[in-house]
């Protein structure tokens, strides 16, 4: 992550791709990661992982309890990756990551659902019975 954050990140896997072979994936951060590197990803179709995996552009989702759908989905990810045009590709994962994965970018979207349950007045919200 350290060298994504840097600008390095196209020195960490020249054309290479991330296997994720868990079954299913809510957050994913090693994803994630692999996506800031700019790296393909090859990640299961069950859980959050459709949320920032563009399928066929950023990367692959897989029934990964399957070797014959993890191998398609390898196979599929390297030639991707060696695509000439994947440099639209690398640049749209990583804005993904920025947009949304940052500390910061998650502490913006956290800090809203919190001021929507709670409110201005900092007490119990009628309509859902949250504290402020």
């Amino acid at each position: 992550m350290a060298a994504a954050h840097t600008g390095l990140g196209s020195a960490i896997a020249p054309a290479g791709v991330y296997v994720c072979g868990s079954l299913k994936e809510e957050f994913g951060l090693a994803l994630i990661e692999a996506l800031a590197a700019g790296v393909v990803v090859v990640g299961p179709d069950a859980g959050g992982t459709a949320t920032y995996v563009d399928d066929g552009a950023t990367g692959f989702l897989v029934d990964t309890g399957s070797p014959r759908a993890i191998a398609a989905g390898m196979s599929q990810a390297l030639d991707l990756a060696r695509d000439p045009g994947a440099a639209g590709r690398v640049q749209q994962a990583r804005r993904l990551v920025r947009e949304r994965y940052t500390i910061q970018a998650m502490a913006r979207t956290l800090t809203a659902v919190y001021a929507g349950i709670t409110g201005p007045s900092g007490t119990r919200s009628p309509q859902n019975g949250m504290p402020h």
